[in-house]
């Protein structure tokens, strides 16, 4: 069953909007079973493609089925502009905002990027806190996931945050914060899970496919040197979007969850 509810985020307490958060846990598990927790970022693309920002969803709550994985999502949606989902997702105001965004979206703004941190730290001290008061939860057994930019925010919570048992990043938008996520990454003392992977052929606008799977690259080596259990895998041929993520997401649970 998903169960759907509205947060009021630090990020947005300007627009006061509220950004909608799915909770899902397998029916087949007893309601008192606690369960490992899933925290997922761009949470509409998660499920069905009907919710999905562009019409397909990664249908994780099939898949934890047909796996026969105990586990709980919670799934927490982006904001509704491409702009505002960066900031989220960034915990290093960009420098680079004209080749981010282009000149004329430049003018715009004054900064891109850098809201990261009060993002993470309401999803692990608040939203985490009440998720575990409402359900059956094993608190400590805490995962972290997302795609392209939600890749990003969850390798920065792996390093900022180390409660977080399982990451999980695919296709990784390592073009973005890289010299500072690397420098997370080395400094801090990891012991995470994580799973990580990149398509051959993936781009995000001026972003070619050489820039993300060159920089994913770099970030694959920093990682493999901590000595974590760590999966990278490179799909060739595999583009940037909701099919190649939701075709890789069992590979994703099965090596995070241990499953044989």
């Amino acid at each position: 069953m998903i169960e759907q509810f509205l947060f009021s985020l630090p990020t947005e307490a300007i627009s006061t909007q509220k950004r909608i958060v799915r909770v899902f846990r397998p029916d087949w598990v007893e309601e008192h079973q606690a369960l490992p927790v899933l925290y997922m970022h761009d949470g509409q693309n998660v499920f069905s493609g009907k919710t999905a920002t562009h019409g397909e969803g990664w249908q994780i709550d099939q898949w934890i089925d047909e796996l026969r994985l105990p586990l709980m999502v919670v799934a927490i949606a982006s904001p509704p502009d491409w702009l505002s989902r960066y900031d989220d997702y960034s915990f290093y105001e960009d420098p680079m905002i004209d080749y981010r965004v282009g000149p004329e979206v430049a003018k715009t703004r004054t900064r891109i990027g850098g809201r990261g941190r009060p993002y993470t730290d309401w999803l692990m001290h608040e939203l985490k806190p009440w998720v575990d008061q409402q359900y059956a939860t094993d608190p400590e057994d805490v995962g972290v996931m997302g795609s392209s930019m939600g890749g990003v925010i969850s390798l920065y919570m792996m390093a900022t945050y180390p409660n977080i048992r399982r990451v999980g990043s695919l296709s990784t938008a390592a073009w973005s914060n890289l010299d500072p996520l690397i420098r997370e990454l080395s400094q801090a003392s990891l012991s995470a899970r994580l799973y990580m992977d990149i398509g051959t052929n993936e781009t995000s606008g001026p972003i070619t496919p050489s820039d993300y799977v060159q920089t994913s690259a770099q970030l694959a080596h920093t990682v493999s040197r901590s000595g974590i259990a760590f999966r990278y895998e490179v799909e060739p041929g595999a583009e940037h979007n909701e099919i190649a993520w939701r075709r890789r997401l069992p590979n994703a649970l099965r090596f995070l969850y241990e499953l044989t």
